[in-house]
């Protein structure tokens, strides 16, 4: 019992702010969700696609890659181009005569970033190309891996808004506004430990929020025994032994004891990666 109580206290000490952050950023991820180009606003900002006799076949451009997978032709502002998806990442070819056509320009990126938010009709008088990048605090989501580095113009919209230019395809693959940015900081970075630094190392974060995870669930399973313990029963009631803000402690901990231990218990299952469990992957990842 003495060691229980120790484990509770000094743990609950150490990680009640966490905690807390833990509640307060969930309920705002819930209104403001991490940034992201939504399939709405990615068909908004897209072209028509100019077809001409002198552009190659989608068969002609899926043998350019090894494994392709799957073809897709883009009208982007300079040119049509075919992107070919296959095991190794995703290319950009010229649709006339199948050149590579990677952006490698900041000028290319942002009369890109400009075309589509004109089609969306954003303001961009005062559209800037901003930086180039492999990651920021925005685009640390893996499903960007293949169109690394990429390009982030500023529109100095009233909104705000920043697009980032994938430098493997040319299109448009994130949109951030201030509003997001602002509210994400309290909200899905504090609430996933997201600072760039970390999360660029995926290995590191992964565990740094597995092992977190794992010292909270075994602070609130020594509060919950200590809790179940500590019941009385007089008169057919169940009563607590303590006084004060004590026993509001143990009864409110009591009344939410399922509902925080199945929180975290899932949250530390959803980072397991492998560790304890199967991914189902054929070879480890």
């Amino acid at each position: 019992m003495r060691a229980l109580i120790l484990v509770h206290r000094w743990l609950g000490i150490l990680f009640c702010l966490l905690f807390a952050m833990w509640f307060a950023s969930g309920i705002v991820m819930h209104f403001v969700p991490f940034p992201s180009l939504t399939e709405a606003e990615r068909i908004d900002g897209l072209a028509v696609v100019e077809v001409s006799p002198g552009l190659r076949s989608p068969a002609e451009a899926a043998g350019s890659v090894r494994d392709a997978g799957r073809v897709r032709l883009l009208q982007r502002v300079d040119r049509p181009v075919y992107l070919v998806s296959g095991a190794a990442g995703v290319k950009a070819f010229d649709a006339a005569d199948l050149s590579d056509a990677a952006v490698r320009s900041e000028a290319l990126a942002l009369a890109i970033a400009v075309d589509h938010a004109r089609r969306r009709q954003i303001n961009v008088a005062q559209a800037a190309f901003a930086e180039l990048s492999s990651h920021d605090q925005w685009t640390l989501s893996g499903s960007l891996h293949r169109h690394r580095p990429l390009y982030r113009v500023a529109l100095n919209d009233e909104a705000g808004t920043d697009l980032y230019v994938s430098s493997a395809t040319g299109e448009v693959v994130g949109n951030t506004t201030r509003r997001e940015r602002g509210w994400n900081y309290i909200g899905s970075i504090a609430h996933w430990i997201y600072p760039t630094v970390l999360r660029s190392r995926a290995g590191i974060w992964n565990t740094t929020v597995w092992s977190l995870s794992l010292v909270a669930l075994i602070a609130a399973l020594a509060g919950s025994l200590l809790g179940i313990l500590g019941i009385r029963v007089v008169g057919g009631r169940v009563a607590s032994p303590y006084r004060g803000w004590h026993q509001w402690h143990h009864l409110l901990g009591l009344g939410c004891m399922v509902f925080v231990l199945s929180w975290i218990f899932s949250g530390w299952l959803s980072m397991d990666s492998g560790r304890l469990f199967s991914t189902g992957a054929l070879t480890a990842e």
